[in-house]
């Protein structure tokens, strides 16, 4: 996918257009405690960002493939204006780094956008989880009711 490709994907603003042809895993990672760390590359969006420079990261992230452990999606703080990301953006942004980084983890965080959110990303192209450290949620049964399997990281 060129960048320009991406970029037309994100400005069009559908998730369902961006993420036809994308598999479902069988398989969802998931980890409890920090979302970030060593070869997890972050990439920002919604608020205060622009679809250039979504697309400009993931291209960045693209070109060292062996680099990325997993990509972490960090939506943008909420502001006055509007929330950090809207859903419909964060399965936006999820289907289009799953399309340019065909082969890289695509990671989202239950702190940021919500457990619901994170369960719906998987039909959108994300295939890891960030649980809370303290939450009682059941990996296995929310990846079960996905038709995939639950794998911890």
């Amino acid at each position: 996918m060129t960048r320009e490709q991406a970029i037309a994907l994100l400005e069009a603003r559908d998730p369902i257009a961006a993420a036809q042809g994308i598999a479902p895993p069988h398989e969802v990672g998931w980890l409890r405690g920090p979302a970030d760390g060593e070869g997890v590359a972050q990439v920002r969006y919604g608020a205060g960002t622009t679809p250039a420079q979504v697309a400009d990261r993931l291209m960045e992230i693209a070109r060292q493939p062996s680099a990325a452990r997993a990509v972490l999606l960090v939506p943008g703080t909420d502001s006055g204006d509007r929330p950090g990301s809207w859903g419909n953006e964060d399965l936006l942004v999820a289907a289009v780094a799953r399309r340019v980084l065909p082969d890289v983890p695509i990671r989202l965080s239950w702190d940021a956008v919500g457990e619901a959110a994170c369960q719906v990303a998987v039909a959108f192209g994300a295939d890891e989880w960030v649980i809370p450290p303290g939450a009682d949620a059941d990996p296995d049964h929310l990846a079960a009711a996905l038709g995939a399997r639950a794998v911890a990281r």
